[in-house]
């Protein structure tokens, strides 16, 4: 499900992303995906802890540019 958020996230806007943070989180993804495919519960826990940190400034930003839409056009008034 992680891995699938973070493929939709990045879709949408990965244009948020530097290309030193793209290629980091791309590593977190592709171990993560590996990882999944040995079963080890505690490596795929680890691994998921390092991609969500990864991802984190990421999804600062998107939460940002979401609320810059929201209020884009808005009167202090309005809200």
């Amino acid at each position: 499900r992680l891995l699938l958020s973070v493929r939709s996230a990045i879709a949408a806007d990965g244009d948020l992303l530097q290309a030193a943070e793209r290629q980091a989180i791309d590593a977190q993804v592709e171990a993560l995906h590996a990882l999944l495919t040995q079963g080890d519960a505690a490596a795929i826990e680890a691994g998921s802890h390092a991609l969500a940190h990864a991802t984190e400034a990421f999804a600062a930003a998107r939460m940002n540019r979401g609320i810059q839409q929201a209020l884009t056009g808005k009167t202090l008034d309005a809200l």
